[in-house]
Parts: structure tokens; C-alpha cells; sequence
């Protein structure tokens, strides 16, 4: 097992090093160095509470293996060490060993760097170079001691000593087979021989597997899909491409209000350096208690498939910072069972924008025109079909979050589940051919009048702005208004409207409403029907806009090719019944002869 642990600066000079001849030489730039002269002196080390440890600057890990009683040989890590080799050596006077496997020279030019100027190689043309750049900074200074007393004394690097073969170690870091993930270096730590001390050998080795185990465990699970997209609000972020139990770690601290995402900006190992001043002050056991506790926590909720549905909804739904809300919930998770699902409910309420304050929402009144109403109508057709793959019969169906995530990378739409566009649209001849062949299987009063004067008609270009109108209309049920003219002719109209409403809206992925744009709700539902009969994967559609779109909320409509104000009522009665029952809420349905208006109400308090 490698040995893990942070090293000041100031251990570091009197230890003797080595690079091998499997290494490259130096190579930083004069940005690399001067980036790390600001942040070393930018940083103002901070005193813990309640502790005599002081803040420290964690450097990149060190990977070394002690090649005899004398020499540490560097696997990773050599440029950063040579560069604060060099800055010491000028700026403090410091004469240091860093000797080369085969370039001899370079080691005597870094030891008198001071005193040298020759760029005659490679080495020496990329060391003069930091001099001149260290020196440059130096200039702007009128004091660089507390520079370097920084640098010897509040600088750490993560010291990472393995026992392996030098050579295969060094392959297997450059080859991305192994990384030094935040994860897996408090792992390490967490299982470092000394915090054992008081165990036998036997006993030792014995809580080590298992806890090497546990930790295997919990990355394993980690990676299945189902519950990583379920979970992780940015779930394909790089930073956990090699471990994904960095994302708990993280999680931890955001729940102890540390500003994760600032702090890895500016420095990588900020998870590792948090976690090893944690565990100095707390001790090991209390970090590996909270990381078991918070892993089964998540887990509890995956498992529930009712606490799946609510927290997955809070994941995945428009408005606040899902990170935040992951942290409240999990900060909360010790309340008794009821109590944290009345809460989580509770949360879920106010997303579509029940409050103290405003009792009552109105489904109908809502309008994608308004942007208010954007978030609000995305959040309940979410809802709308969490609630109705919860309420299936089977035990075992879940709203799959990972496609949901994927297919939000291309940005959910609201769908018009019948085209809204009130300007003329430019339908070629294969188009109309279609659209005249669903108008014949319309029954509307005078369709016959208007499909005998489109008869003869190739395209739409010599349709006028009524006519195309009526055509809109004849899909949405209005009636066709047949006026005959002077010279004997007939033309149509009809009081066809965009609808913006809820009653016309579906969730959509964003690629495939540009395939729907348009459309006329037939065609929009033969275009779905070729996306649900593929031989291969089938494109991911909400269940409920699959519903919808195939007239699954008005199964007494006598004609499935139009959307009509009767169909569209239907659709939004099903969606507040739904889901005001899943979020424990009175429906409200107030009827005009028929149903006009739908809406959820505040209860006194929970069913």
C-alpha cells in the first residue's frame, strides 16, 4: 500500500532526490512559474479553531519511491519540484540536491543556477528561462521573505510514496490507468497503517480490507447509471471521470457550506487538503463514519421509489441550484421518515408556485407566451410524468433520469401538440398531398367544400392567409366558415387562434421539435410514431407526451386526427388530478357547461 501524507515544503530540503531517465526534462514556461509565485504569495494562511494547525497551500502530489538509504526517485511530480528548487535556491540561498539519471549537468546547473547563464541545452534553456522569470518577479518586490516563508512553511505537497516497480508506476499515471483522484488520495489516507497503531498486524491488514471493500462497494454503485444520473445534477462532469466517490466527498463539504466549486478552481486537491486537515483535527473514524452516512442516505433514497420520483424531480426540475437544494435535502434527511417526505412534498409544491401567500394555481391560465409560466409549465408536465410512472402498477417502473439527462443537453421544449403558426406555412407538394389525404378523414361540417377545392392544388403557394387558416383550424375542430363571393367563387375561413395554453403544450427534447416544428398535430403524431418504431434503441419520449399525442387522455374522441378544445380540457383535467394527488394537494376543476379551467389548491396541510 502506498504511504500518503502531506509534506511541507521545508521536510522536502533535506531530503535528496532524483529524476530518472524515463523522465523528460524541465519544461515549465515563464507563465507556469509566475502563476506559482502569485498564488504561494497571494495566500494568507488562516488559524483552525480550536487547533494549533494553521491553514496550509496544498501543492500537487510528490510520487516518489526510496531507491536506496540516501535518494527518493521522483515518478511524478518533477517540474513543480524543480521550479521550487530553483526559487529557494535563489531567493533564499539555498543550495539543494536534485540530481539527474542520465544528465549529470543539469543537477550542477540548478545547485548554481545563481551564478550560471548558459542555454547551450535543452535543460538549461527551460531552467534559464524560470530564473530570468523568478528574478523579473523579484524586481516588483521590495521584500520576498515572507515569500518564502510561505512557501518553506505553509506550502504542502500530497506525498504519495509507493513501493511498486518505479518504471510501471510512471507508465500506468501517463497512461490514464490510474489517476491521483481527490478520492483516491483520501482513501488513502484514511487507511494508512497509523491509524492502526493500536491494532496487531493481523487485525490491521483485516479493517483495512474491509474497509477497502466498503469504499470498492460504494464506487461500484456509484457507477450504475440509474442512480449516478439520479442523484448528481452534473453527472458528466470531468472532475469524475476517474472516481466518482469525489462527487460524495464533495457533497459532504457542500453540506458543511464549504464553496466547493470556487475552491477546486483554485486549487484541484482542495478535496484531498480539506479532508486531511479533517481528519488531523477530528480524526479518521469521524470521516469515514460521514462519508458511509451520506453514500447510504443517497442510496435509501434510489432504493424508495417514491422518495426516487420526489428527489429525482427536485433534480431535474426548472428554478433553484440543484446543488444547493441536494444539500438541504441531505442536511435534513435525519428527520423521522414522514416528516422529511411531508417536507419533500412540500418543496415540490412550491415549484409550480404554492406558497403561504398564493393558495391556488390555475393550470389553464398558464401560457408559454408568458415567461413567468415557462418554468412553471415544465415543472408540472414533469411532475405530470413522474406521478404517472409512479402510479403504474409495477413495482419496478422508475422515470429513467439518465436519458431525461441526456436528452436535456439538446433543452426540454414545450411542445405545441398542434402547430400555433399563424402565418402561412410553405408546404411542398409531398406535404400537401399528405395533409389533403388527413383532411378527407376529418369529420367536420363543410370539410367536403373545402377538400373538393383543394383537390387540384399541388402546393400551398396558391392558398391565401384564410385558407390556410381554415385548413389550421379543421385540425383543432373549429368550423370551416364557407362564404361565397361575387363572381360565384368560395373562400374559407375559420376562427382558428394560437394557443400557447397548457392544454396545448407537451415536453419535447429540444433536437426533436425542430423535426416537429410546423407540424400539424397528424403529422406530428405520425412523427412520433416513427420515433417509438425503430428496430434499434427507441428515442427517449416522456410517457405522457407519448400519451397525449395518441389521445390517451380523451379515449371517447370520435376522430383521432384532431386536437380539439374538448381533447385539450381532457389533457389538462388528467394532469391536475394527477398531480394534485401526487403532491397531496385539492384538485380544483371549474366548469363552464364544460370544464374551462383546471387548478391545484392548497390544502390546509398535508392529506
Amino acid at each position: 500500500m502506498a504511504k500518503i501524507e502531506l509534506k511541507s515544503v521545508n521536510e522536502l530540503l533535506g531530503m535528496k532526490f532524483f529524476i530518472p531517465s524515463y523522465q523528460r526534462g524541465y519544461r515549465w514556461t515563464e507563465q507556469q512559474v509566475r502563476d506559482l509565485l502569485n498564488d504561494v504569495n497571494e495566500f494568507e494562511p488562516q488559524e483552525f479553531p480550536d487547533s494549533k494547525e494553521k491553514s496550509w497551500y496544498c501543492l500537487q502530489p510528490l510520487v516518489v519511491k526510496k531507491n536506496d538509504d540516501v535518494f527518493f526517485e521522483v515518478i511524478d511530480g518533477q517540474q513543480r519540484l524543480t521550479t521550487i528548487w530553483i526559487i529557494i535556491n535563489l531567493l533564499d540561498n539555498q543550495s539543494l540536491t536534485l540530481e539527474y539519471k542520465t544528465r549529470h549537468k543539469s543537477g550542477d546547473f540548478i545547485k548554481n543556477i545563481a551564478n550560471k547563464e548558459d542555454e547551450s541545452n535543452i535543460d538549461f534553456f527551460f531552467m534559464s528561462r524560470a530564473k530570468k522569470e523568478i528574478e523579473k518577479w523579484k524586481m516588483d518586490k521590495s521584500d520576498t521573505r515572507p515569500l518564502i516563508n510561505k512557501l518553506k512553511h505553509s506550502c504542502k505537497v500530497i506525498w504519495y510514496e509507493t513501493e511498486e516497480n518505479a518504471y510501471e508506476v510512471f507508465k500506468r499515471l501517463n497512461s490514464g490507468k490510474i489517476s491521483l483522484s481527490n478520492a483516491e488520495l483520501v482513501k488513502a489516507l484514511l487507511m494508512k497503517d497509523d491509524n492502526f497503531n493500536k491494532m496487531n498486524i493481523d487485525a490491521l491488514r483485516l479493517k483495512q480490507l474491509e474497509m477497502a471493500g466498503e469504499w470498492d462497494r460504494m464506487e461500484q454503485i456509484l457507477h450504475d447509471n440509474s442512480f449516478w444520473y439520479f442523484i448528481n445534477p452534473v453527472p458528466e462532469h470531468s472532475r469524475f471521470n476517474c472516481t466518482r466517490i469525489d462527487f460524495l466527498l464533495e457533497m459532504i463539504l457542500r453540506c458543511e457550506n464549504f464553496d466547493v466549486d470556487n475552491e477546486l478552481k483554485l486549487n484541484d486537491y482542495f478535496i484531498f487538503s480539506k479532508y486531511a486537515k479533517k481528519i488531523i483535527e477530528e480524526g479518521w473514524e469521524k470521516q469515514w463514519y460521514n462519508i458511509q452516512k451520506y453514500f447510504r442516505i443517497m442510496k435509501s433514497w434510489y432504493d424508495n421509489r417514491q422518495l426516487y420520483h420526489y428527489v429525482g424531480y427536485l433534480m431535474n426540475r426548472k428554478g433553484e441550484n440543484k446543488m444547493s437544494v441536494l444539500c438541504d435535502l441531505l442536511r435534513d434527511s435525519n428527520k423521522p421518515k414522514d416528516e422529511f417526505l411531508s417536507d419533500l412534498i412540500i418543496r415540490c409544491q412550491k415549484t409550480i408556485g404554492l406558497t403561504d401567500k398564493i393558495q391556488e394555481v390555475i393550470f389553464a391560465d398558464l401560457e408559454y407566451s408568458k415567461n413567468n409560466d415557462k418554468s412553471m409549465i415544465h415543472n408540472i408536465l414533469l411532475l405530470f410524468n413522474l406521478a404517472t410512472v409512479q402510479n403504474q402498477t409495477s413495482e419496478v417502473s422508475r422515470y429513467p433520469f439518465k436519458k431525461h439527462y441526456e436528452a436535456s443537453k439538446k433543452k426540454w421544449s414545450l411542445e405545441h401538440i398542434h402547430a400555433q403558426n399563424e402565418v402561412k406555412a410553405s408546404w411542398n407538394e409531398e406535404q400537401f398531398s399528405k395533409i389533403k389525404g388527413y383532411l378527407k378523414n376529418v369529420e367536420l361540417k363543410d370539410i367536403d367544400k373545402l377538400n373538393k377545392y383543394l383537390e387540384d392544388k399541388k402546393t400551398s403557394e396558391n392558398i391565401d392567409g384564410n385558407t390556410y387558416k381554415a385548413i389550421m383550424g379543421a385540425f383543432m375542430g373549429e368550423r370551416i366558415n364557407v362564404q361565397k363571393n361575387d363572381d360565384n367563387t368560395i373562400s374559407f375561413s375559420s376562427n382558428f387562434e394560437k394557443d400557447d395554453s397548457l392544454t396545448n403544450l407537451a415536453l419535447l427534447q429540444g433536437d426533436k421539435n425542430a423535426a416537429f416544428n410546423n407540424k400539424l398535430y397528424p403529422e406530428k403524431r405520425e412523427k412520433l410514431a416513427e420515433y417509438e418504431n425503430v428496430e434499434t434503441e427507441t428515442l427517449f419520449v416522456p410517457i405522457c407526451t407519448r400519451n397525449v399525442f395518441f389521445k390517451h387522455y380523451s379515449p371517447n374522441s370520435p376522430n383521432p386526427l384532431l386536437w380539439d378544445k374538448k381533447a385539450g380540457e381532457e389533457y389538462v383535467t388528467a394532469i391536475t388530478k394527477v398531480v394534485a394527488a401526487y403532491l397531496r394537494l385539492d384538485a380544483v376543476l371549474q366548469t363552464e357547461d364544460q370544464c374551462l379551467k383546471y387548478g391545484v389548491k392548497k390544502k390546509g396541510g398535508q392529506k
